[in-house]
């Protein structure tokens, strides 16, 4: 039951965005598995552009696998979180599947319209959209928070300076144990030479 509802989300969606079910069909009979743990759906693509989710048995052409962190960075509109997913099997399928579900877009407010009609649906999105943006306010700040508590109160995260001091240190320590080689290896040869060998 679970299934059928969410095939017609999908394919909603991929309707009110049209360019999508026209790039879509290029890739029509390929099945990508979508991780998230501990969520995952496997979708394949119809002939016709739209989006199914795929039955149990179903051989996936591509996974991605993305952390939950990365996909919340996502959510705020984070594109470097993008590199934190995993993509196994077709990259190339994996990647359009991905870049074109990122571009997608719910028009919410013309399917609340339908429901409850046009001046209750603008009214309730304006407030969604209202919600949304201080709730991602709050989030991030309550990222920020939590990162400098991590770093100045309980160090659990290094600062940026303190990991450049470190990665300088460790290529002065490199470079001072080569140097330490070479005369190592200049004193063997001069001690050889003086012993006549």
């Amino acid at each position: 039951m679970l299934k059928p509802l969410l095939t017609r989300l999908l394919n909603h969606l991929v309707n009110q965005n049209s360019w999508a079910k026209t790039q879509l069909q290029g890739y029509g009979g390929k099945t990508v598995r979508f991780d998230m743990p501990p969520l995952g759906a496997t979708l394949t693509v119809l002939e016709d552009g739209g989006l199914a989710i795929a039955g149990e048995s179903a051989t996936a052409d591509a996974r991605i696998i993305m952390p939950v962190p990365a996909a919340l960075r996502l959510l705020t509109g984070d594109e470097g979180a993008s590199a934190l997913a995993t993509i196994e099997g077709d990259t190339e399928l994996a990647a359009a599947l991905a870049r074109i579900m990122r571009g997608m877009s719910w028009e919410f407010e013309e399917d609340l319209s339908k429901v409850v009609g046009d001046i209750p649906a603008h009214q309730l999105a304006e407030t969604a959209r209202k919600l949304k943006g201080e709730i991602l306010s709050q989030s991030l700040n309550l990222a920020q928070m939590l990162s400098e508590y991590w770093q100045e109160e309980q160090p659990m995260i290094a600062k940026k300076r303190h990991i450049d001091v470190f990665n300088r240190e460790v290529d002065d320590l490199r470079e001072d144990t080569e140097r330490l080689q070479k005369r190592i290896e200049k004193l063997y040869e001069k001690l050889g030479q003086d012993r006549g060998e």
